[in-house]
């Protein structure tokens, strides 16, 4: 049978299965179950979904079938997809809502360039509104945009530091040191933290946390192994990032919280077989999104990325079968978990900001 057809029909049944199976870390193969085949069965899916449908908006990127990526959404079941942006010209990726939901930054990437998850911030930066409509180019110089708590202002990450701009004028209005922050900067919804991905605080990437204050800067996540891609929960005093690997070692990044301070560290979602990437909480904490990818991202391009929503109420949770993930975490649940096809770095607003649909789009895996 066709994969994709298994895909869609395992779907349609309540499952989360994909047949067939891909190569572990170590060269072993790992099959490739979806995530909750035993006890997600699929009531429980479908309650999830009936849950989340009416929830606004999630933004994604994914490949158009035309040879770029462009930023799409849909309704958080997957339903009412469609095209934000449509261009031969650029990659458009990183899209982020402002707080309010009636914006969106985004950047937009030349078309021959690779689409790359450590680089995709450092292009030309887009801020529009939340449908694709009046967008303004402010251009390369402003990297790893954030969202300010107004919605006025962005923090940028740049050479020189932090800097926050004032969207109206395109002035600098503020600047923080970056104390070796180098790449996916968020600002807290409270507006008194930033953080980042970053050097010096152990041997690889870390998480660290820096005072919008004071620019004191501390480890959130354990820094003995690679770590990325942090988001802030909505009460602004914990952190989600990708828990990554020890390279020696080898394994798959899984998404964990932990308090500001560092402390309180847990696992939310893990799967032998994907990397978890891009974690982010709905408005309400009460969901978390994240991209599930079969390749572990530096380039996008060249991988199989699915988006996938659970239920923070029923983390933790170990997707497919993993004896030695299910020895690790015994607590673990099984699921329910919400998969949303195709895409990559997400984003959710319960604002109800869309313009009337044009025709559903469905934007096309990799082959």
């Amino acid at each position: 049978m066709h994969r994709q057809l298994a895909c869609i029909l395992a779907a349609a049944a309540g499952f989360l299965f994909c047949p067939g199976s891909v190569p572990g870390q170590d060269g072993s193969k790992v099959q490739k179950q979806d995530v909750a085949q035993e006890a997600s069965s699929g009531e429980p899916v479908r309650r999830l979904a009936e849950e989340v449908r009416s929830k606004g908006w999630i933004a994604f990127s994914a490949e158009s079938g035309q040879g770029d990526w462009d930023l799409y959404a849909m309704r958080p079941d997957g339903s009412g997809r469609r095209r934000l942006t449509d261009t031969r010209r650029y990659h458009e990726a990183g899209v982020r809502f402002s707080p309010d939901g009636k914006k969106m930054l985004y950047y937009r990437i030349p078309s021959t360039e690779a689409v790359d998850n450590n680089t995709y911030g450092t292009h030309e930066l887009v801020v529009a509104d939340a449908d694709g409509g009046h967008l303004v180019v402010y251009g390369r110089g402003h990297p790893w945009a954030s969202w300010g708590l107004d919605g006025q202002q962005l923090a940028c990450l740049d050479r020189q530091g932090i800097q926050i701009l004032d969207l109206a004028s395109r002035k600098t209005a503020r600047q923080l040191p970056r104390k070796g922050i180098v790449q996916q900067l968020v600002w807290s919804p409270d507006g008194r933290w930033f953080a980042g991905t970053a050097n010096g605080l152990g041997p690889y990437w870390n998480i660290g946390r820096l005072s919008a204050e004071t620019a004191a800067l501390n480890a959130v996540s354990e820094t003995d192994r690679y770590n990325c891609t942090p988001d802030w929960m909505p009460d602004s005093r914990r952190i989600l990032y990708s828990r990554g690997i020890v390279p020696e070692a080898g394994g798959w990044a899984e998404l964990w919280v932990a308090g500001g301070d560092g402390k309180e560290r847990r696992m939310l979602y893990a799967e032998q077989g994907r990397h978890v990437y891009g974690g982010c909480a709905s408005p309400d904490a009460r969901y978390l999104l994240f991209t599930r990818s079969e390749v572990d991202l530096g380039k996008v391009d060249n991988s199989r990325t699915r988006i996938a929503v659970i239920r923070l109420a029923d983390a933790p949770i170990v997707g497919g079968h993993s004896e030695s993930l299910r020895a690790r975490y015994p607590e673990a649940r099984r699921g329910p978990i919400l998969d949303l096809s195709w895409g990559w770095e997400p984003h959710w607003t319960y604002a109800e900001a869309m313009v009337p649909a044009s025709p559903p789009e469905s934007p096309s895996p990799r082959r």
